[in-house]
């Protein structure tokens, strides 16, 4: 693309996008208009900055989840510096720090394409794929991936306006509106990273006001972003039914479907953790402009941890991928060791630009301790969440689900020792491990010694040992670190995880795409090719009705609230272990307690605006009451929620 025609686009597309956000349009539109303005646009030319013309350009797909990724990354940063300006934040202010943004970010491009003449560049290094960076995709591909996409988007946009804003949700936009009339320190009032106040902010500052909706959006969009990078990362690794199916997994995910549809975090973090190791495992296969890759992993990596602490996680397989970057490549080591110096520098330096300032706010040692006492806790080291786990877990998802992804697991182990210990010591391995699980989920009492619960020492062993053997793949290697660092400091080092374990659920479902890879090979090699893909495609199909099912009526379907009535219209031929549900820490469900119908009749002047509720959490009463008096002495109203959620 000319550079002429770059600056015409992206002339037209802001000039369309202001007019959008100042017209009287439909909101949701306006709220659209809004997240491309201060996220897609300047994400699409910071791709382009610092890949787009170099000698390993981002295929189509990369383009877009880069794109959308290193969206948020401008929108997070951006409303971060402009919440820093004195004083309320104006409309004209974000219009002039996007638009400035935008028109410095072409002048670097267009300096770039004058000085420099990329060439076509030279792929070094052994172990590098031959259609790298890919063959076009068939039609075939397209509408499979089309299907995940579609599926994904129904479950994490439908009805997704009903349901209430719960407390966290109701803080974050409550906050958000602060940030707007300039209340300077109420970043640091959170428990968290800023994202999920920075990004509805951004709504409130160009069309004045959120909705449930609305404010969810930009959490969808990143959660259905998610999907096609981690198809691609999937696609890299083991091959293309692999990343589909870890992508379809995660499509009907109940952690990852509900966090999609409130106004928190956890689908920024999923997608950017996605995005940084697809970033490095590409520069691990394809070793070329590092620099500019190294530096959206950075930004990407930053961004993740200003929306929470726990996208650390992805240190852990990024560190090993840039570990085996400079063992593989040892001719490049200078180039790559000041590459990465620099990338993480920028890095540090981006994620400072909120973390400095809070750690010297007095807020900050209430934060830590609220972290060190509510969720790693100080006594009983190590833990034992398994059964926690599982129960929570099977209600975000039905019961198959969580065995088929358990399966799938352990059969991985299984063929793992089976490939790398050799038939013998590979069988008395797969019988340790057996009887292991065992234990941990019939007899965890016979694993304490001491007093000590020695459970987490089985999965230690179990993943220690499949990443260690000398047979595995370094994309193996890759996927068993990611997901056993998280899953063993999530369940055994923290006393409460809760809907935490999510961090987890993206390496699983890739192991989980993996196994199916491999299965499907096996089966073609040993059936009829006709016969073994429509066993295939009978397969997936049953089971995307069965895991699908599931997530459509406990998160989508609202004619009923499936969670507040389980008892009577919980779907039927779904198992589980638990005659009721644990009311704790449920998130994103679609509850609806009369909130928004109490602040409306207060507003008009139909019922007083002093008030009493069994309500345990403020902040929602507080939004939808817009701030009325809650009091017990006075009240003149009684509002009574049977709600199942909140006591986070």
């Amino acid at each position: 693309m000319s550079m002429r025609t770059r600056l015409i686009l992206v002339l037209l597309i802001s000039l369309a996008a202001y007019t959008v956000t100042l017209a009287d349009v439909a909101y949701g539109v306006q709220a659209l208009a809004a997240l491309i303005l201060c996220g897609l646009l300047p994400g699409a030319l910071l791709v382009d900055l610092a890949v787009g013309r170099s000698a390993a350009p981002p295929t189509r797909a990369e383009r877009i989840v880069l794109s959308v990724g290193m969206g948020y990354a401008a929108l997070v940063l951006g409303m971060l510096l402009l919440s820093y300006l004195p004083g309320p934040l104006q409309t004209w202010q974000v219009y002039t720090g996007y638009g400035l943004l935008a028109a410095a970010l072409l002048a670097l491009i267009w300096r770039r394409d004058r000085v420099r003449d990329y060439p076509p560049g030279r792929v070094i290094g052994d172990g590098i794929e031959a259609d790298f960076p890919a063959r076009p995709a068939s039609t075939r591909t397209v509408a499979a991936v089309a299907l995940v996409i579609v599926l994904g988007s129904l479950l994490r946009l439908g009805n997704a306006g009903y349901a209430e804003f719960h407390g966290d949700e109701a803080r974050a936009v409550l906050r958000a509106a602060a940030t707007i009339q300039g209340y300077e320190d109420v970043l640091f009032l959170h428990k968290k990273g800023p994202a999920e106040i920075l990004v509805p902010a951004a709504e409130f500052a160009l069309a004045g006001r959120v909705t449930e909706a609305t404010a969810r959006l930009p959490f969808a969009l990143a959660g259905i972003t998610a999907l096609l990078a981690v198809y691609l990362l999937g696609r890299r690794m083991f091959g293309p039914l692999a990343g589909w199916a870890a992508a379809m997994l995660l499509a009907m995910d109940g952690y990852a479907v509900a966090f999609a549809r409130i106004v928190q975090y956890q689908s920024v973090v999923i997608l950017t953790t996605a995005l940084v190791v697809l970033i490095l495992y590409r520069l691990l296969r394809r070793p070329q402009a590092v620099g500019g890759y190294l530096s959206l992993a950075a930004a990407l990596a930053a961004t993740g941890l200003l929306a929470h602490y726990e996208a650390v996680y992805v240190f852990v397989p990024g560190a090993f991928l840039l570990a085996m970057l400079l063992r593989r490549y040892a001719t490049l080591r200078d180039d790559l060791v000041r590459a990465i110096l620099s990338a993480g520098a920028l890095g540090a330096a981006l994620t400072a630009l909120f973390y400095a300032p809070y750690v010297r706010h007095p807020q900050f040692s209430a934060t830590f301790t609220y972290l060190v006492q509510r969720r790693v806790g100080g006594e009983g080291l190590p833990y034992n969440n398994l059964a926690d786990f599982f129960d929570r877990t099977t209600l975000y998802n039905s019961t198959y689900y969580v065995l088929f992804l358990i399966g799938l697991a352990v059969l991985t182990l299984a063929a793992a020792y089976r490939r790398g210990a050799g038939r013998g010591w590979g069988n008395v391995a797969i019988a340790a491990l057996i009887v292991g699980m065992a234990l941990a989920v019939w007899r965890p009492a016979w694993l304490t010694v001491a007093g000590i619960d020695l459970t987490f020492v089985v999965f230690l062993i179990a993943i220690g040992l499949a990443w260690a053997l000398p047979s595995q793949s370094v994309e193996e290697r890759t996927l068993w670190l990611w997901f056993g660092v998280a899953f063993l400091i999530t369940l055994f080092l923290l006393e409460k995880p809760r809907t935490h374990v999510y961090v987890f659920f993206t390496p699983w479902a890739l192991i989980a795409g993996m196994a199916l890879e491999r299965a499907w090979l096996a089966l073609r090699q040993r059936a009829n090719p006709y016969v073994a893909q429509v066993a295939g495609v009978a397969a997936s199909a049953g089971l995307i009705g069965i895991f699908g099912a599931y997530t459509f009526w406990y998160f989508v379907y609202t004619d009923v609230e499936i969670l507040r009535t389980w008892q009577e219209n919980r779907p039927a031929g779904y198992w589980t272990t638990y005659d009721v549900p644990d009311n704790r820490a449920l998130f994103g469900f679609p509850l609806a307690n009369g909130w928004k119908a109490a602040g409306r009749l207060m507003a008009d002047g139909a019922i007083a605006d002093k008030y009493a509720t069994n309500e345990v959490e403020l902040w929602a009463p507080y939004w939808y009451t817009r701030g009325a008096w809650r009091c017990e002495d006075r009240a003149e109203w009684f509002f009574r929620i049977a709600n199942p959620q909140p006591d986070p």
